[in-house]
């Protein structure tokens, strides 16, 4: 799919890889939706693309309420009259907390951020493409911890190999012009990362070779909005192979 003239709804997109992924999509003639829980940084963000010379619009919202991604996506289509993309990039972590802490409870919204608003976006953005008559693009963001272990973290691991699951079986959506896809980057250079402390995040770049820039992945993000042979496909970036493929001779027929 060619993005000019499309309209792409991104979650989580007013900071780190979701913002630069609607820069780039914006520099490429999208239209965007920028939907966050954070106004200010949503506001600027908006800001930022119009200076450039594209059309974007801002939405508050919690993920991990069902009503605010249907608003979400009902705005979308009274600004822009459609939609093509959902990006559904929004994520936490709870890397460095104690999950066998008496009363411990944070991987709870860990996997309600990071599994079921993936699930719930794809559902609700599956279900506007059809009212439009079929067509579009779902890109699900996961992680390469969803491919390998992480003892530091390892309910995000968990919540991103279900989005990595949950993708690889909506392939089959293609039949309908639906194209359903994931990225799954390394660490990259985000707030998300950063506020983990400089020992954590040096322990990071020495685990997988340096830290991604958010402008790389969404390089990786543009790929597979572009590329209509990709459906269930599963992205790999990483600094030290770029961007590849796992799962291809595998995929559905």
């Amino acid at each position: 799919m060619d993005p000019k003239g499309k309209v792409a709804v991104i979650t989580g997109g007013a900071s780190g890889i979701g913002l630069a992924a609607a820069k780039l999509l914006a520099a490429n003639g999208a239209r965007l939706l920028i939907a966050d829980l954070l106004s200010d940084a949503g506001a600027a963000a908006v800001s930022d693309i119009e200076a450039s010379g594209g059309e974007a619009r801002f939405v508050q919202i919690d993920v991990t309420r069902r009503g605010d991604l249907e608003r979400m996506l009902d705005y979308a289509v009274a600004q822009f009259g459609r939609i093509d993309v959902v990006d559904n990039n929004a994520g936490v972590s709870e890397m460095g907390l104690d999950f066998f802490a008496p009363g411990s409870d944070a991987w709870e919204k860990t996997l309600a951020i990071d599994l079921e608003a993936v699930i719930r976006g794809t559902q609700l953005a599956v279900q506007q493409l059809r009212r439009q008559g079929g067509g579009g693009v779902v890109i699900n963001t996961a992680s390469m911890g969803g491919l390998i272990p992480m003892a530091i973290s390892s309910v995000y691991a968990a919540s991103k190999a279900g989005v990595i699951h949950f993708t690889r079986s909506l392939a089959y959506l293609t039949d309908e012009g639906i194209r359903v896809n994931v990225i799954c980057p390394t660490f990259t250079d985000t707030a998300l990362v950063r506020q983990h402390g400089d020992v954590i995040v040096e322990q990071m770049k020495r685990e997988v070779g340096g830290l991604l820039t958010p402008e790389q992945v969404a390089e990786g993000v543009l790929e597979l909005i572009r590329d209509d042979s990709r459906a269930g496909a599963v992205m790999r970036v990483t600094v030290r192979k770029g961007i590849d493929y796992i799962f291809e001779q595998d995929r559905p027929a």
